[in-house]
């Protein structure tokens, strides 16, 4: 059984059942528990002895889209001179469509022998749909070869709006109001298809659902498609604009990061000059310290030789100044120069774009590196030139000690 398409077959059945619909040559449960009923809306068309309705529209149920090309007879209830009331037929397609011609000539069909079979003289001869006797069209299985896509029809927006065409409904001259009806289900969930004077001036009078004769109705296909090309128009538009604020942004992106690159390049290479004058800075300062050293140990072997302790300690002071001056003109490694999104803000013109804070991080270790690498020299110095000072010291006190005690010089 082919799953594409199947048959829905329905009716009213008066008192105790009312309106019934039963699926038939195919289907699923999860759509026939979905779909809605072919029920009429009886306060807005109406059927009307010897006359007939056909419609095509649209669904989704159980997951799927679905369209459906029906046909309602006038047929009278059991027991019951009740107006309005009928039998029909509906072939169901899940996400397909076949062509017009196929659907009407298998719809009618299929119809023609609901009728035959279920109906006694104009009268509904079963209590529910599901005791329809049916019989499988002759053209039935043709339609699969014949499966067509769906295009360009909008299944989830339902409108709640519907439209009654009153046109000829013999099968040459409804199939072209079929195929254009397709476009128009953009617009309106249902729409319906009568010859019958009688409905049609039902349907005016009561002003709920729209009408339009043939004329009307290639109108209402105009006008959407010019809404459409309109709608086209509108989106390329939307989309060229899109496209030429890519353009604008693309650029300045490019500009500001390109830019932001330059920055970073000069700043590397200052840094890379500060650390070489960094490094020979501290050969600078380990030269200065054995150069201090090398004084200290000359002025001990010159103060053992001569005795002459204030000569010793104002050369010693003057080797000191120069010691000192020098270790504090080197001793202060400059900080490294940050290559983050912040630096470049202040040094361009402000435009701010976001980097992460990993740049930040890393700039923030740097200084807190360069901080921690300056004490050490100071400490280190510091340390030194009071091992010194007090080798100096204690060296006078034992001297001077020996003089008083001896009297003569070491």
């Amino acid at each position: 059984m082919n799953t594409t398409y199947f048959f829905s077959a329905f009716g009213t059945f008066g008192n105790p059942y009312g309106f019934r619909q039963s699926f038939f040559l195919g289907g699923n449960k999860a759509i026939a528990t979905e779909i809605r009923t072919y029920d009429l809306k009886t306060d807005a068309i109406k059927l009307f002895p010897q006359s007939s309705i056909y419609s095509i529209r649209k669904d989704i149920a159980g997951g799927c889209n679905l369209i459906s090309y029906s046909v309602y007879k006038f047929a009278k209830e059991q027991n019951s001179d009740r107006g309005g009331t009928f039998v029909g037929s509906s072939l169901i397609f899940i996400e397909k469509t076949a062509p017009e011609t196929i659907v009407i000539n298998t719809l009618n069909d299929f119809q023609h022998h609901l009728e035959k079979n279920n109906l006694s003289e104009g009268v509904i001869t079963v209590n529910h749909s599901d005791n329809f006797s049916i019989r499988k069209p002759k053209d039935f299985d043709k339609i699969g070869f014949h499966i067509k896509e769906t295009e360009d029809l909008n299944f989830s927006h339902s409108t709640q709006n519907y439209l009654v065409v009153y046109c000829e409904t013999d099968a040459v001259k409804l199939q072209p109001f079929f195929k254009k009806a397709i476009e128009l289900l953009n617009v309106y969930d249902t729409i319906y298809f009568t010859q019958s004077h009688e409905i049609a001036e039902f349907v005016k009078q009561k002003g709920i659902f729209k009408i339009v004769d043939a004329s009307g109705f290639y109108k209402e296909i105009e006008k959407f498609r010019e809404e459409k090309l309109q709608e086209v128009q509108n989106s390329v538009a939307e989309f060229e604009r899109e496209k030429e604020g890519l353009i604008h942004e693309k650029k300045e992106i490019l500009t500001s990061l390109t830019r932001q690159i330059e920055h970073n390049e000069r700043k590397h290479q200052e840094n890379e000059l500060k650390i070489k004058e960094s490094r020979n800075g501290l050969e600078v300062i380990s030269k200065e310290y054995d150069q201090y050293s090398v004084q200290i140990e000359d002025m001990i072997k010159t103060l053992k030789i001569d005795g002459k302790v204030e000569a010793a300690k104002k050369k010693h002071r003057e080797h000191k100044n120069v010691f000192t001056n020098s270790i504090n003109q080197y001793n202060n490694i400059d900080s490294l120069y940050s290559v983050s999104s912040s630096d470049f803000k202040t040094s361009t013109t402000g435009e701010s774009r976001p980097m992460g804070s990993l740049v930040e991080f890393n700039s923030g270790h740097r200084r807190s590196e360069d901080k921690e690498f300056r004490l050490d020299v100071f400490k280190v110095a510091t340390l030194l030139l009071s091992l010194v000072l007090i080798g100096i010291v204690i060296f006078c006190f034992i001297y001077l000690d020996l003089e008083k005690k001896w009297g003569f010089g070491i």
